[in-house]
């Protein structure tokens, strides 16, 4: 049986601090799911555009610079060495390519927005686009955090634009398991729903993707057996 599929998305320090969080990703997987990780040169890519916009128009060119040669020097050296690990994990590389202001308005967020709850999002877009068997979103907070705040209002949106459950855990302080409130999506996980827009469109777009004929194929698969 396939082990249901988690990603982690939030504040920076409470998604990847293991003493804030309580030791989030092995409560997961010791409760039989599987987290899908995403390295910080991946997560640089999928927000960067919004940020090089944002300097440009504030005249920080040096930023601009000095970013852009790291996001090049990031990619030269996926180029080099994700071969080697393709042949194991068997997925093609990723592209971030995707055009923010298209991600962002199904939001109903202006392109001229940034920060964390943008990055949010546009993560999500992305891994709801190449883990089409997703199972749940967890977002991860601090107390009294305005951008995690922002993100959580948006739960029922990401849900209704992905079609898979999220979760907000809120790590404040004041004792107890907060990672226990996921163990229910775990037990007993729901199939994602193919797409929840409601244009045609939207559909066949959806369905020319890999990720789309994949999931074609295994709900094909699913109902004839």
């Amino acid at each position: 049986m396939q082990k249901p599929k988690v990603a982690i998305f939030g504040d920076i320090y409470a998604r990847n601090n293991d003493i804030l969080n309580q030791d989030l990703i092995r409560f997961i997987e010791a409760n039989g799911g599987e987290v899908i990780t995403t390295p910080f040169s991946y997560f640089a890519r999928m927000v960067a555009p919004q940020y090089l916009r944002k300097w440009m128009k504030e005249s920080k060119y040096m930023n601009v610079l000095s970013s852009k040669a790291l996001l090049a020097l990031s990619a030269r050296l996926d180029q080099k060495y994700y071969p080697f690990f393709e042949r194991i994990i068997g997925e093609p590389m990723h592209n971030y390519n995707d055009e923010p202001k298209n991600i962002l308005s199904k939001f109903n967020i202006a392109i001229e927005n940034h920060g964390e709850s943008v990055d949010n999002i546009l993560k999500v877009h992305y891994l709801s686009k190449f883990y089409p068997d997703l199972s749940l979103f967890v977002q991860t907070s601090p107390g009294f955090c305005c951008a995690s705040l922002i993100t959580e209002a948006m739960s029922q949106r990401i849900q209704e634009v992905t079609g898979i459950p999220m979760v907000s855990l809120t790590y404040d302080g004041t004792g107890g398991n907060k990672n226990e409130t996921i163990i229910p999506y775990l037990k007993y996980p729901k199939p994602r729903r193919l797409i929840t827009q409601a244009t045609t469109e939207g559909m066949q777009k959806f369905l020319s993707l890999p990720s789309g004929k994949a999931l074609l194929d295994r709900l094909r698969k699913r109902f004839a057996s």
